[in-house]
């Protein structure tokens, strides 16, 4: 099973091919924001990992896991980074399977199509829970820079740097 080390590899890993899709090529929202998804999934399983030391195989029972209300004590997370996880999750589900990004929604016949607003509000989600980790395990990331009009004036972000015109060099 993967550990602690493994997950946050893999973590760093996801923000880099984010990062470089993002740059070559920012018109897949979708993917974009499926990324910053699982990217989080890792931060989510190193967590679980490190107090614990379970390994669970599916993401709701990763979600019962951290759930501040929920009955394992040592690997629940604050109701903000679980909050952020969960609406982290559901922009993600939009990406996948086209349906709104709402808890409980009723469901349409329209498809939801993922825009630059739901990948800034990706970041945003995951920039939250970067920054938890990071201080919760001493971990550093690397700054990524990121090309989303939406974000540019974002002055909230501390492992996002919001660029306002994509950059030329392909990676």
């Amino acid at each position: 099973m993967a550990d602690f080390n493994d997950h946050i590899s893999q973590a760093k890993h996801n923000l880099k091919f984010l990062s470089g899709i993002n740059m070559s090529h920012n018109e897949f929202f979708d993917w974009e924001v499926t990324v910053s998804y699982y990217t989080a999934v890792h931060l989510i399983n190193a967590h679980i990992s490190k107090k614990s030391n379970l390994h669970f195989r599916t993401h709701s029972d990763s979600k019962m896991a951290i759930n501040p209300f929920g009955s394992l004590a040592n690997t629940k997370v604050p109701e903000n980074i679980y909050k952020s996880y969960i609406k982290l999750e559901l922009l993600s589900r939009r990406a996948r399977y086209l349906i709104k990004d709402v808890e409980n929604a009723i469901p349409d016949n329209s498809a939801h199509f993922t825009y630059d607003k739901h990948f800034s509000k990706a970041i945003r989600h995951l920039d939250i829970l970067i920054t938890y980790f990071s201080k919760e395990y001493s971990i550093t990331f690397p700054v990524i820079d990121i090309f989303c009009i939406t974000l540019v004036n974002d002055l909230q972000l501390s492992n996002f740097k919001a660029l306002s015109k994509l950059s030329k060099e392909v990676f």
